[in-house]
């Protein structure tokens, strides 16, 4: 029986130590992104996707179907060659951008600024 309780505790202190985890990877992320200059490359809009966001399992979207999230992915091939860039967009920012457009990224570390057609 006291097995049990031990047994709760540690994996309730894997959760926090995981979380914890996360929330300083995010936090550098974020310093890392805010101290990056702003760079600017010109490319071609490459790939486009969208995935649904939910918190249901499946079972219970075929009850009642879920208030849908949407996450937005843009990729980026820069002209003179390089490796493929991928940013996480806003929706209107995703629905303005269609695959073959040329332009001007701006990015700041691996955030998106903004891209401007040309």
């Amino acid at each position: 029986m006291s097995k049990m309780p031990l047994f709760f505790v540690i994996v309730v202190a894997v959760i926090v130590i995981a979380a914890s985890f996360r929330y300083v990877q995010q936090r550098r992320e974020k310093m890392d992104n805010d101290a990056a200059p702003l760079m600017q490359k010109r490319v071609v809009v490459s790939n486009k996707r969208e995935k649904v966001l939910n918190d249901r399992r499946s079972r219970q979207q075929a009850v009642a179907p879920a208030g849908s999230e949407m996450r937005y992915d843009v990729s980026f091939k820069p002209e003179q060659g390089g490796l493929e860039m991928r940013f996480r967009v806003e929706a209107a920012q995703y629905h303005q951008l269609t695959v073959g457009d040329k332009g001007v990224l701006s990015y700041k570390g691996s955030r998106f600024v903004g891209f401007v057609a040309q």
